[in-house]
């Protein structure tokens, strides 16, 4: 009797250690467990990728628009021609009106963070740090700099009509003409006024100025005392003129430093700005390849 219950047994213990070892050898990976729902989970993963890749491509698009327009006037500003205002609110339109696209970039990340989180923990999923925001603030940067680019290109091309004045005067009074270098000398008048009327002028170009302005007023005293037949007046400021026209030189090389500085001051903090920004969206989407296409 005892010998039939263990024959009984024997096949109950056999079929308990089967079922114990399949159990022991599947995986506690559910993914690994239940290959369908692990594929699932991948492929939902993959479609908030793709949704936040195209969000971010669609902003990459707006700020591509605007950096192309920023830098072209940027480079007017500090070339001064044609005007750079233009360039600069082309830029600051397009970002105000494709502003929306940061916000949207935003939140198709949080939903892709969120995604991850419950199909795959502990995946790491990049953030946009700007939004709607921050580029209508850099379009309002933008605006700005227009309105200063356009100061900037006058006084610039105020530096030229001087020395066009100089040249010309000078061209005058050697053909013997100082009625004509007195009318040349004439058209520096309002230009060198609205230099010396910038009140925060850079120290170099305040340095031109003044050698400008001697240089200037030597012409004029000698054109005036030409016509006036006195020539110890005409050689005093012939000395003066040639005191002047030995520092020119020096003067035109802080002239040419100066308006490349402040050039790129005037466009310098949003353009960079904008820089960075699209440099930012082209990463994200560098970053979101590896779970847009996970096979690849």
């Amino acid at each position: 009797m005892i010998g039939g219950a263990r024959r009984q047994a024997v096949p109950a213990i056999a079929i308990a250690l089967v079922a114990g070892i399949g159990f022991g050898l599947r995986s506690a990976d559910s993914s690994l467990a239940d290959p369908v729902t692990a594929l699932a989970r991948l492929q939902r993963l993959a479609t908030a990728a793709a949704t936040a890749d195209q969000a971010l491509a669609q902003l990459s698009a707006v700020l591509a628009r605007a950096l192309d327009h920023a830098r072209r006037g940027a480079a007017l500003t500090v070339a001064g021609t044609p005007p750079p205002a233009a360039e600069l609110g082309f830029a600051a339109d397009g970002l105000t009106a494709g502003a929306a696209e940061g916000d949207a970039a935003r939140r198709a990340l949080a939903a892709l963070a969120g995604t991850a989180a419950a199909v795959a923990p502990g995946r790491q999923v990049p953030t946009l740090p700007y939004g709607r925001p921050e580029l209508l603030l850099i379009a309002a940067q933008l605006n700005a700099s227009a309105s200063v680019a356009t100061l900037f290109v006058e006084r610039r091309r105020a530096t030229e009509m001087i020395v066009s004045a100089l040249r010309d005067a000078a061209a005058a009074l050697e053909r013997d003409q100082p009625a004509a270098a007195l009318v040349s000398l004439g058209t520096a008048r309002v230009p060198l006024a609205l230099l010396q009327a910038w009140s925060e002028r850079p120290p170099l170009l305040d340095y031109w100025i003044t050698i400008a302005g001697n240089l200037l007023d030597a012409a004029r005293g000698i054109a005036t005392a030409t016509i006036a037949r006195d020539p110890v007046a005409v050689q005093a400021a012939a000395a003066r003129y040639s005191a002047a026209s030995k520092a020119a030189r020096g003067a035109d090389n802080a002239l040419a430093v100066s308006i490349a500085e402040e050039g790129s001051a005037v466009t310098n903090p949003p353009l960079q700005r904008l820089a960075m920004a699209a440099s930012e969206a082209v990463a994200l989407r560098s970053a979101l390849q590896p779970l847009v296409h996970p096979g690849s």
